[in-house]
């Protein structure tokens, strides 16, 4: 099973770069089904939860996570991370080659990065 704890860490320093926001993450004991929850909570309480599969591949846990992690930005924060550079768009995750990467959602192939190594 993936190490969930240092995949969202990956995630989280992508959209830490930008807001320095640190909310707390934790995760639950997988349920009947083998689903772990995870929330997301900011200083003042507020939180996002989603749940993900921990038995699916490595990569679809890390683009699920960067998708539903920046996804919770936007709910806590009402920023849209991590942004594209030169712009003010939000990088979407997308899987390429069994490697999760930010890429620009408007200009497809111009700027891409791989999820934990955005500066």
């Amino acid at each position: 099973m993936p190490n969930l704890k240092e995949l969202a860490g990956r995630v989280v320093r992508d959209l830490s770069v930008s807001v320095e926001a640190a909310p707390s993450i934790t995760f639950s004991d997988p349920d009947k089904e083998g689903y772990v929850k995870i929330l997301i909570q900011d200083h003042s309480g507020m939180f996002v939860g989603f749940t993900v599969d921990p038995s699916a591949s490595e990569a679809e846990i890390l683009y699920e996570m960067a998708y539903r992690i920046s996804d919770a930005y936007v709910e806590l924060y009402a920023v849209g991370l991590p942004v594209v550079p030169g712009t003010e768009r939000p990088a979407n995750p997308k899987i390429v080659a069994h490697e999760v990467f930010w890429e620009d959602p408007n200009e497809s192939g111009t700027w891409s990065c791989p999820v934990g190594s955005y500066k």
